[in-house]
């Protein structure tokens, strides 16, 4: 690959990484936000089951949210780490190229896709899946 494409590709990578941190805070003060409410209603839950199941589902889907996102954000800093080592664009797992187009669309990709969907066969197969 060559540089200024790799730079492009790190250019995107810091866009994507400073988007998730900001997401993240955002998605922080927004469970503390939930978490004030129901203590302004004395201080725990409020006084609507409906009102109290709203707010245990939305905090629920901000933690899921926000765990997707700490995940790609480990992802995309790892893939700055191979472009600092001079490793990125190479499978992780078996030391080929990672195609120019794969890069494009997943910049913070570790695989090839051959190695990427056996890894995601085993995974499956130790789920029972």
């Amino acid at each position: 690959m060559n540089s200024q494409k790799q730079a492009k590709l790190r250019r995107r990578l810091e866009d994507r990484r400073a988007q998730i941190v900001s997401d993240v805070s955002y998605m922080a003060d927004e469970i503390r936000a939930l978490g004030i409410d129901q203590d302004d209603e004395n201080g725990a839950l409020g006084n609507h089951i409906a009102e109290d199941g709203s707010s245990v589902t939305e905090s629920e889907r901000i933690v899921v949210v926000s765990e997707d996102l700490q995940d790609i954000l480990a992802q995309v800093n790892a893939a700055l780490e191979r472009m600092d080592e001079g490793t990125y664009g190479q499978c992780q797992r078996c030391g080929r190229s990672i195609a120019a187009a794969r890069l494009e669309a997943f910049p913070y990709v570790a695989y090839c896709i051959e190695c990427q969907a056996l890894i995601e066969r085993e995974q499956a197969l130790r789920a029972g899946v």
